[in-house]
């Protein structure tokens, strides 16, 4: 018998406490983002030289700060400027002095972690309890085991870069933490790092390449270039210090990249969007896992840019529901700078406007919320065979399973999967990971 469509009930906000001020002025936007200077003196700033793109806030869809967009002369300027870092001042050091300036830059990303989290707050949406209970502690461990790697390079079979530049294209869905990952994974085997930033990406680059500064990296050897011009990513693909490319996003997008690149036999190391899949079979702790799963609705987008679904044993069905659709309830929407907030807007207005046309019963969001913010309310959506997955955003789908053999074919282009109960005892099992070693092999000579 299929589930019914839960009632949604609209989740309440709280106002704002006064330390959302106070957050803002950590963050300090600049109204315009630009590429770091290429010729190694000065200051991102001055004049534009190129088209001026929005930034959004996504909690009112005003202009929050706006990016330069280089040029593709300018990208390669900066590309350059990477490579001559890398080459004078940091590949021919021992893998024992790059561990110890990484090191020293992985204690300079502590005091980082909340300006890190308040940005993301602002362009992203990611409320910043978040940003600072969970993103900024993985931003720290991400960044000392990236370091640990550098004097460890031959125990892995990993060749040190005599220079080079890797590029690490960084978007909206780029998390703090997997940002540093790459840049000090790149570091540690000796390559600069330029930091190819779309507009939303652009004010949290820049912040991680202010950090690389003011920790004692060579001047230059992290760089920034914002934008979105099709010509200055040209310019990147075809520069002969490029040694690799790190990006996320849509599966679409990735393949696209990979074609340019491959011609130029470039490696890309791609982390398609994950569409996150819980399994809920006999056995399973249904209470820690509508918890693990509601976590995931509260991070919408942000936390699984490919949607979030759940696989759930047909007899467990109603009370997986129920339990899922209370939890939903509760869950509060309001501005990403009130740490009471568990919801807040869509990092974009596409994500808020395919989320609202994928419920099939109105939700109307809290009148204390922006007019004009990219507001989405959490929900769980029943799905059939037919019925297509649910979009990111604060949703998920549940479909019911009369055996587990179903489960494999459903699988197909998950990027998470957690399994709770089966024969393997309540759970969470999860596949062990390994990104952290597959990327310094990918960057590796």
């Amino acid at each position: 018998m299929p589930l019914p469509e839960p009632e949604s009930v609209a989740p309440r906000a709280r106002r704002a406490p006064r330390r959302r001020l106070e957050d803002a002025r950590v963050a300090e936007l600049p109204p315009r983002c630009r590429a770091t200077p290429a010729d190694g003196g000065g200051t991102p700033g001055g004049e534009a030289s190129g088209p001026l793109l929005d930034v959004p806030d996504p909690t009112t869809g005003s202009v929050l700060t706006r990016v330069v967009d280089t040029g593709p002369v300018e990208a390669a300027a900066v590309l350059g400027r990477c490579a001559a870092s890398a080459r004078e001042g940091w590949a021919w050091l021992s893998g024992e002095d790059r561990a110890r300036h990484l090191y020293a830059l992985a204690d300079a990303l502590e005091p980082a972690a909340r300006p890190l989290a308040v940005t993301t707050a602002l362009v992203a949406g990611r409320p910043v309890r978040d940003g600072l209970d969970v993103d900024g502690p993985a931003l720290l461990d991400a960044a000392f085991s990236a370091a640990g790697w550098a004097d460890k390079l031959a125990a892995v079979g990993v060749r040190p870069r005599p220079g080079g530049v890797v590029v690490v294209v960084a978007t909206w869905r780029t998390p703090a933490a997997r940002l540093a990952a790459a840049v000090v994974t790149a570091l540690a085997v000796g390559s600069g790092v330029l930091l190819r930033a779309r507009p939303a990406a652009a004010p949290l680059a820049l912040r991680l390449a202010r950090a690389c500064e003011e920790a004692g990296l060579p001047a230059g050897l992290v760089g920034v270039v914002p934008g979105e011009d099709p010509d200055a990513d040209a310019a990147l693909w075809d520069a002969s210090d490029l040694v690799a490319v790190v990006a996320d996003g849509p599966a679409a997008d990735l393949r696209e990249l990979a074609l340019d690149l491959a011609d130029r036999g470039t490696p890309l190391l791609a982390q398609p969007d994950p569409a996150g899949v819980d399994v809920v079979l006999a056995g399973a702790d249904l209470d820690a896992a509508c918890a693990a799963v509601l976590r995931a609705v509260a991070g919408g987008a942000w936390r699984r840019p490919g949607g979030s679904r759940v696989l759930v044993a047909e007899t467990l069905a109603a009370g997986v529901l129920a339990r899922l659709t209370e939890g939903a309830a509760s869950l509060r929407v309001g501005h990403p700078l009130n740490r009471a907030t568990d919801v807040g807007p869509c990092p974009s207005a596409e994500a808020a406007r395919a989320a609202a046309s994928a419920r099939t019963r109105p939700a109307a969001v809290p009148a204390d919320l922006p007019e004009g913010g990219w507001w989405a309310l959490p929900g769980v959506l029943v799905a059939g065979p037919r019925t297509p997955a649910p979009p990111p955003g604060p949703l998920v789908g549940v479909r019911t399973l009369k055996t587990e053999a179903e489960v494999p074919a459903l699988l197909v282009g998950a990027g998470e999967v957690t399994v709770w109960g089966g024969r393997h005892g309540p759970g969470p099992h999860r596949a062990p990971g390994s990104a952290g070693l597959d990327l310094l092999r990918a960057l590796g000579g």
